[in-house]
């Protein structure tokens, strides 16, 4: 026999069960625990062995400081903290995840993979950021590259090099399935968009002000052309019933170079579960959501961590034109801000001395409003998103500065459909920083910028 269907009641599922499947059943969490803590040793045995990294230099005097005096919030870089610990913990769950596991059992095994590292494997202190971002967010990752993986050999019978991809994507999970068999389920067809944009545009508006006045010699610093590229990939479609954690999830992301500086974002939403009522190409959708969203550049570098709600509707107004908005609103459980005005600073300060890794973990709210409309050929976008953060007491840098930070973030775009595979388009794009500090440096500052694009849009997977 063939594989087959799993039914599920008043909706359908893609749910499919291969003819080798061990579907419903668990590698034994021992075996899973076990195997977690390996990946540690190996990779502590490798910044030791090999990489000579001074805090892979542990042992059992920091074992027993750890215990005794407890968890520090670390300022690492801030690019290891925010992708490379959460690449990490993606590692943990697809161990667990490919050995039968669901979402929150996954990411347990994630908690005990984050929490022994933090305590055994560095001469630092355990840090609670890090437990955060390795759990949390690594999960979101590993779901992410779970889906991909299993998608990119979705039968019984696919090439070798879409094994090769599922491999790339997620070898912890796929190392674990040829090893112990096929506990978890192929993903079956499941709708997935893939689109890459690539285009040249030029920055304007530059402006910063610090306490009031304008940091004049730097005005004009972001004032240049820049190349950029753009990945959007959107997993399911959004009013279809969530029946596991991220049945949906959308993955964007957005980088722009110039002379004078770069900027990458990266955000990937991700639905828990969701209701809502949908016909005719009409829906109407809530849903409960995890997000993780990254801004990293010379601009400003901010990162949020988020669990909130958001409302979703569509409606055809007429054969031809659709229009959608979809409103979010997120309680950010863990955000970070650098500094990020070094320069301006120093502009009014000469005596300051940068940090260029100092920067706060925050707690707060993100508002994303996101609005579009199609007619025929024709796709207009535009989304705001805010981030309102304050910093966690006891998590500055060195330099010693807590407050407010505010990041406005403003795309507008209009896109023109050539054939199938192809769009045209424009985009603008505004960023605004400001913070409000307590620090004999800081006084309230804001930087502002402004970026407009051209751009090719090609439709690599989907509609």
């Amino acid at each position: 026999m063939g594989d087959t269907l799993v039914p599920k009641e008043n909706a359908p599922d893609t749910t499919i069960i291969p003819k080798d499947s061990l579907f419903g059943t668990h590698v034994n969490p021992l075996i899973v625990g076990t195997e977690v803590l390996g990946l540690n040793a190996f990779v502590w045995a490798w910044d030791y062995w090999v990489l000579d990294k001074s805090y892979a230099h542990t042992g059992p005097s920091y074992w027993k400081r750890n215990f005794r005096e407890g968890w520090e919030w670390d300022h690492n870089h801030w690019a290891i903290n925010f992708y490379g610990h959460p690449y990490q913990g993606s590692m943990y769950y697809a161990t667990a995840r490919a050995g039968g596991y669901g979402f929150y059992g996954s990411m347990a095994f994630a908690a005990l993979g984050s929490s022994t590292w933090e305590m055994f494997c560095e001469t630092e202190y355990p840090a609670p950021n890090d437990l955060i971002s390795t759990t949390v967010a690594g999960s979101m990752f590993g779901e992410v590259l779970y889906r991909l993986s299993r998608a990119s050999y979705n039968g019984s019978k696919v090439p070798w090099y879409r094994h090769l991809l599922a491999f790339a994507l997620e070898p912890a999970g796929y190392a674990q399935r040829r090893v112990f068999g096929n506990r978890d389920f192929y993903t079956g067809w499941t709708p997935i968009e893939l689109t890459v944009a690539t285009g040249i545009g030029s920055r304007f508006g530059s402006d910063y002000r610090f306490g009031g006045e304008d940091a004049d010699e730097l005005d004009a610093e972001w004032n240049d052309r820049h190349g950029m590229m753009a990945v959007s990939l959107e997993y399911g479609r959004p009013y279809m019933r969530v029946r596991r954690p991220f049945d949906y999830f959308t993955l964007n992301f957005f980088g722009e170079g110039g002379l004078e500086g770069d900027v990458l974002q990266m955000d990937i939403m991700g639905k828990l579960v969701n209701r809502g009522i949908h016909g005719r190409g009409h829906w109407l959708d809530f849903s409960v959501n995890l997000d993780y969203d990254t801004f990293y550049g010379d601009l400003a570098t901010v990162s949020t961590l988020s669990l909130g709600g958001a409302m979703d509707i569509a409606l055809w107004l007429t054969p031809n034109l659709r229009f959608r908005v979809m409103n979010q609103v997120y309680w950010i459980m863990l955000g970070s801000a650098d500094m990020g005005y070094d320069d301006i600073i120093q502009e009014f300060h000469p005596d300051y001395k940068p940090d260029m890794d100092s920067y706060q973990y925050n707690s707060g709210v993100k508002y994303s409003l996101m609005i579009e409309t199609l007619y025929k050929r024709w796709r207009i976008y535009n989304k705001t998103t805010i981030d309102a953060m304050k910093t966690i007491e006891g998590t500055t840098a060195e330099y010693g500065v807590s407050g407010w930070d505010f990041l406005l973030l403003n795309n507008t775009a209009v896109e023109y459909r050539l054939f199938s595979w192809l769009d045209l388009g424009h985009r603008l794009d505004t960023y605004v920083k400001m913070a409000a500090y307590s620090s004999e440096y800081a006084e309230p500052m804001s930087r502002r910028i402004h970026a407009f694009s051209w751009y090719l849009n090609f439709h690599l997977l989907g509609s």
